[in-house]
């Protein structure tokens, strides 16, 4: 390196977590709590987790983007409960959502995941994967990595689990934000945990889903009347109907735009130019994902314009 160059320091996605960090702790009902996220760094922050405590054991849902999390996540829980933990809910196959996965299964968690792994991120292989993660997160928190997505109870559609009293539904939405997108509802509680489905400003990244798809979920949501929304990333929503119509909104003006400038013949270079330019080496920073969304949405009016049934995945095939 040439005398004087400077290094350009890495963006620091994540707040450090370390061998004895403890996470902050949300009780939303008697057992059910959320594992905060980054206070502050929306979503470019550390996802939320939460567990519900139960004579039954522990059930875990949420994001963990590296096994230093995971086991963060697990002191967290100890410090209310002494039960073992039997599940972990699995949002999607991202990193941030997957990869200290491997911390509940050592913690005797059994995997609770859909089995549609097919994610942009996966493209380049697993090994690329991982390598990539680690210049996000930094390998000392890689430290112990494998991965733990298989599930040992796949979900599909929706399964529910009763833990003593507390019945538990892990539904697949559609393929919204992923096509393996899961999310956590607690009907009595009237609590979603709704993983990167929803997001605290309201821009869920589609470029793994689907925009049409995500609207038709926002609307399955909405039926559900929610009291409490647990996002992927960021503020717990105690409003559920704003992060909803927020979410909406967005979305529908999104696709809207992208339909006439397809209709109207404007090539996608032209459509996305008045989008602020991604955020170099933030790829979830707000600018990437307004960008990211539109490239993504742009195609899929292209294939709604032209009559083609179905969404192309992000790896170029169809479902």
């Amino acid at each position: 390196m040439p005398a004087g160059a400077q290094v350009k320091p890495r963006y620091s996605a994540f707040t450090p977590t370390t061998a004895k960090t403890i996470y902050p702790l949300r009780q939303l009902a008697p057992g059910v709590f959320v594992v905060s996220g980054d206070t502050g760094k929306g979503v470019e922050g550390r996802p939320n987790a939460g567990f519900i405590d139960s004579p039954a054991g522990v059930l875990v849902v949420g994001g963990l983007a590296s096994p230093v999390q995971g086991d963060a996540v697990v002191r967290t829980i100890r410090t209310r409960s002494s039960r073992p933990i039997r599940w972990f809910v699995l949002y999607a196959h991202h990193p941030d959502m997957q990869f200290g996965a491997i911390a509940m299964k050592r913690a005797g968690a059994g995997i609770i995941a859909h089995p549609d792994a097919n994610i942009l991120a996966a493209e380049g292989g697993p090994d690329q994967m991982v390598a990539d993660w680690d210049q996000v997160v930094g390998l000392q928190e890689m430290l112990g990595f494998e991965f733990a997505d298989v599930p040992d109870r796949p979900v599909t559609a929706a399964d529910t689990l009763v833990l003593g009293t507390r019945r538990v539904v892990v539904w697949h939405p559609g393929d919204a934000h992923s096509p393996g997108d899961l999310m956590l509802w607690l009907p009595d509680d009237r609590i979603l945990f709704a993983g990167d489905v929803l997001v605290e400003d309201g821009v869920t990244m589609v470029i793994d889903g689907s925009s049409r798809e995500l609207l038709r979920v926002l609307e399955a949501i909405e039926q559900l009347h929610p009291r409490v929304i647990v996002p992927g990333h960021g503020r717990i929503a105690f409003d559920p109907q704003g992060l909803i119509d927020t979410t909406r909104g967005y979305i529908a003006a999104l696709r809207a735009a992208m339909r006439a400038a397809v209709e109207g013949g404007v090539p996608m270079r032209r459509a996305l130019a008045p989008l602020p330019p991604a955020d170099e080496d933030r790829p979830v920073s707000l600018h990437s994902r307004l960008r990211r969304n539109a490239n993504r949405v742009y195609v899929e009016m292209e294939r709604e314009v032209m009559g083609l049934g179905g969404d192309q995945d992000s790896l170029g095939g169809k479902r």
